[in-house]
């Protein structure tokens, strides 16, 4: 099996978007950027740009790096995606919910025994998130811990010192997944994960290569465990802060429809730190927002600016699961390259929540959520770099 190295990627960081959106939109939905891209501020703009072709992932020009990802053009990206579609459809990842649950379970009994301030990133919310996709790629589990720490090792803010570590741990990443597939190719069993799915496939004649077999499975615990990590986070902040973790244990209403208007929520909100930050590229000259832009332009369409307008969402700042139109929201992206993921992080997202509820953790926030310290990585997210709490009863 052969690799290589990872190409450079060209993202805009979540600093380089702080904006006002209402006064954007307002007054000039459609501007330049600094770095001379086209910024889209409303909901129906981003939606115009995610889900057009006319609108490609890769420059115009020719300058485009080899890539054996998922985040390409079709009909590369149809044939790519089709491969990784099945393991992560609804009715494949709901029979994930009883050992998701169970291991929130464990985390949480876990935490309610500390007599010091715990940190739900590192206690709960990481190892949850990456257990979960790395069950479902097919990392075996003594190996997990080990994958969470390549992979946070390859996202940390994008510098040239930085970049050095990012690409050690990538190649020590790769390394391992490399000697896994060849060891799953030569001890075929009866796993049903995507590492058989992909060998499987290879072995009936798919067009995939072995990088770009090695790629994805790589790519996916790296990208598919800080963003849910996240939405984790947001959650706990407002069920300890905002009231709804006595809410939601009341029972006032349908217990399940509320908590899952409780996630749609957090998922919302959570864009504004994560999110579609890969910009598009004309393919030809396209109106959008009533400006023209020209073929080769390089456009940035931020999701946290569509689901804060306020054209779809009445006091957008708000946290308001009772909102109108929650289900609009664009958390997850929009059109071909919308997140593959999307089912499985509901459903851990869910299954956090429905622990946290139903268990009988009663703790407090150690810090403002504004002296919340956070991080930043080489693939445009921001994440907590902490969220301590202190447990009440703590060892009870």
């Amino acid at each position: 099996m052969t690799s290589r190295e990872p190409p450079p990627v060209e993202r805009f960081r979540p600093t380089d978007l702080d904006r006002d959106w209402p006064a954007m939109r307002a007054g000039c939905p459609v501007s330049r950027t600094g770095a001379g891209a086209w910024l889209v501020s409303r909901y129906a703009d981003v939606r115009a740009v995610l889900g057009s072709p006319v609108f490609s992932v890769s420059p115009v020009d020719g300058t485009a790096e080899p890539n054996e990802s998922i985040f390409q053009d079709p009909p590369e990206h149809t044939r790519l995606r089709g491969l990784v579609t099945a393991p992560f459809a609804a009715g494949r990842v709901d029979r994930y919910a009883r050992s998701v649950r169970a291991r929130a379970d464990t985390l949480l009994a876990t935490m309610m025994r500390a007599t010091e301030p715990v940190d739900v990133m590192s206690a709960f919310a990481k190892p949850l998130t990456m257990n979960v996709i790395a069950g479902i790629v097919g990392i075996p589990e003594p190996d997990r811990p080990m994958a969470q720490r390549l992979s946070d090792q390859l996202l940390v803010p994008l510098s040239d010192e930085q970049g050095a570590v990012a690409l050690a741990g990538w190649r020590r990443f790769n390394d391992y997944v490399l000697a896994l597939v060849a060891e799953r190719r030569a001890r075929p069993g009866q796993e049903d994960d995507l590492i058989a799915h992909l060998i499987g496939a290879q072995r009936d004649g798919a067009a995939l290569t072995d990088v770009e077999l090695v790629t994805m499975v790589l790519g996916l615990p790296v990208a598919g465990y800080v963003s849910t990590a996240n939405a984790i986070a947001v959650a706990f902040r407002h069920l300890l802060d905002g009231g709804w973790l006595a809410r939601l244990r009341s029972g006032d209403g349908e217990p399940v429809a509320i908590v899952d208007r409780f996630v749609e929520e957090v998922l919302r909100v959570q864009s504004g730190d994560n999110g579609e930050s890969m910009p598009r590229f004309a393919t030809r000259d396209v109106l959008i927002g009533g400006q023209i832009i020209g073929k080769g332009d390089m456009v940035v369409a931020p999701l946290v600016a569509a689901n804060r307008d306020t054209d779809l969402f009445t006091d957008p700042d708000a946290f308001d699961p009772d909102r109108l139109d929650l289900g609009r929201h664009l958390a997850f992206g929009f059109g071909i390259h919308r997140c593959p993921g999307a089912n499985l992080a509901r459903l851990e997202l869910r299954c956090a929540v429905a622990a946290i509820v139903g268990s009988g953790l009663r703790a407090a926030m150690v810090e403002g959520w504004d002296e919340v310290p956070w991080r930043e990585n080489m693939l445009g997210d921001r994440f907590p770099e902490r969220l301590l709490i202190a447990i009440e009863d703590g060892a009870a």
